[in-house]
């Protein structure tokens, strides 16, 4: 008897240790998975330059995102001389008017001059800086890029 007991305990602990653990799963392989996402309002543009140094022609050589909207001041703002310039470097963009207030609010205690404007489609843009040269929004955005990675210049369509 316990010879038996044992014979089953040891084929207990076999048939167990075929279906506890399977080493071997299939792996199903989604075409396309591993494509990065493309903004598709956003069109992508190379400064054109005739002489740079070998550095800054580099700088200017990776792609830059660049869009046109018309837009206006957001509720509530008061610097409408800001949007007499041409070209805006956005530092945020949100659905929510109290989140670009937020992100306002921490640039300007921090000593930017902040603004938000609303375009049409109802996102509002938090403008750190504005020129009327695109090459003074691009330094800027240089300037900022560590703490701004994803920085770009707005330009105002009239």
């Amino acid at each position: 008897m316990t010879k038996t007991i044992q014979i089953l305990v040891a084929l207990a602990v076999l048939a167990s240790s075929f279906t506890a653990c399977k080493t071997k799963q299939k792996v199903t392989k989604i075409p396309g998975a591993n494509v990065q996402a493309v903004a598709p309002t956003a069109s992508t543009v190379t400064t054109p330059s005739t002489t740079q140094s070998a550095s800054a022609s580099t700088a200017s050589s990776e792609a830059e995102v660049t869009r046109n909207e018309k837009f206006s001041l957001a509720d509530g703002e008061t610097n409408a001389e800001a949007l007499k310039f041409k070209y805006h470097v956005v530092v945020g963009s949100f659905k929510s008017q109290v989140n670009a207030r937020g992100l306002q609010s921490t640039l300007k205690n921090e000593g930017n001059n902040a603004l938000v404007v609303i375009n049409e489609q109802g996102m509002y843009r938090v403008l750190i800086s504005s020129f009327n040269e695109y090459m003074q929004a691009r330094t800027r955005i240089n300037q900022i890029t560590e703490r701004f990675p994803d920085a770009w210049v707005l330009v105002q369509q009239r």
